[in-house]
Formats: C-alpha cells, sequence, structure tokens
C-alpha cells in the first residue's frame, strides 16, 4: 500500500465519521425517533423478563446466573489449588527433597517396588493427585 492510498483511506474514514456524526445528531434531536428509540428499548426490556421468567419456570438457569455460577467454581477451584500448594509446602521445605523422595534409597539404589495387590486394604496407591 502507498502512501497516496493510504492519506485517500484516511480522507475517506474522515468523511465517512463526519457523516454519521451528522446524521447521529439530526436522529437525536428529532423527538419522533427518541420516542422510537425508548420504545424499542422498552420492549426489549419486557422481552427479556419474559424469557427470564420462562428460564426459571423450567428450571434453567439464565445466562447470568450461569455465569455466576462459572465464576464461582473458577473461584472454588483457584481455593483448591492454592490449599494443595499449601498442604504440599507444610510436608516439606520448598526446594527441599529427601532421598527416597528423589527415588533413591539410602543404599544409593532404587527402592523395590512391592505388586499393588500385595498391599493390605485393597489395591490403591493412595491418594490422587493432579
Amino acid at each position: 500500500m502507498t502512501m497516496k492510498d493510504r492519506t485517500i483511506f484516511d480522507e475517506l474514514k474522515a468523511r465517512g465519521e463526519e457523516f454519521f456524526t451528522k446524521m447521529s445528531a439530526e436522529l437525536m434531536s428529532n423527538p419522533n425517533f427518541t420516542r422510537a428509540m425508548q420504545a424499542a428499548w422498552w420492549g426489549k426490556e419486557k422481552i427479556d423478563q419474559a424469557v427470564t421468567q420462562a428460564l426459571r419456570s423450567m428450571r434453567i438457569p439464565t445466562r447470568d446466573e450461569f455465569d455466576r455460577a462459572l465464576r464461582r467454581i473458577q473461584e472454588l477451584e483457584d481455593e483448591v489449588d492454592r490449599l494443595k500448594l499449601a498442604q504440599r509446602g507444610a510436608a516439606r521445605p520448598p526446594g527441599a527433597r529427601s532421598r527416597a523422595s528423589a527415588g533413591v534409597s539410602a543404599r544409593g539404589t532404587a527402592p523395590a517396588r512391592r505388586p499393588r495387590g500385595s498391599r493390605s486394604g485393597g489395591g490403591t496407591s493412595g491418594p490422587a493427585e493432579d
């Protein structure tokens, strides 16, 4: 795009903005247009209220209720993540790894793993982590 093209585009854009501003001012000064816009806004509010009432009667959450629930779920997930981090931090100082947690025994070799079935109380290996 050349400098000449850019200036032509800028000129057209400026003319369009000027026209839009002029037409908006004329429309807003027209009482019939203002009344029509107020009636349209009132009608939209009534439709929104009717839709909300219909959704509630069918036990379907409105968009606002759904968004509020999603925000609350996200807050709870963040709190759970903070608690998990705090719990891990309380279990051992940050950055400190014991030889056992590094997967090495005192002899310098990896510990022998027992089969899952040999544990008492079932086959779970402890609390699940993400």
